[in-house]
């Protein structure tokens, strides 16, 4: 007996090994999130691209607030 999983709904990471359709351009080879589609079929799935911009804007101000940690450190010390 297959035991299936409880949660297919949510967004997972995918490696698009083949074209597929994301807001009417095609993608391939290149890493996107997919899910399931339960209440349609088993077999659909639905594909978004992953949000780089927000993944860079959150580095970006890790970065900054650690720069300013050690600048504003160094400050102090004198």
């Amino acid at each position: 007996m297959r035991i299936r999983p409880k949660d297919r709904a949510t967004w997972q990471r995918w490696f698009a090994w083949h074209p597929v359709i994301i807001d009417n351009v095609t993608v391939w080879l290149e890493v996107v999130e997919r899910r399931r589609h339960p209440d349609i079929f088993d077999w659909v799935y639905g594909y978004r691209t992953i949000d780089r911009d927000s993944y860079r804007k959150r580095l970006r101000i890790g970065y900054d607030r650690l720069r300013r940690k050690l600048t504003d450190r160094r400050r102090t010390l004198r």
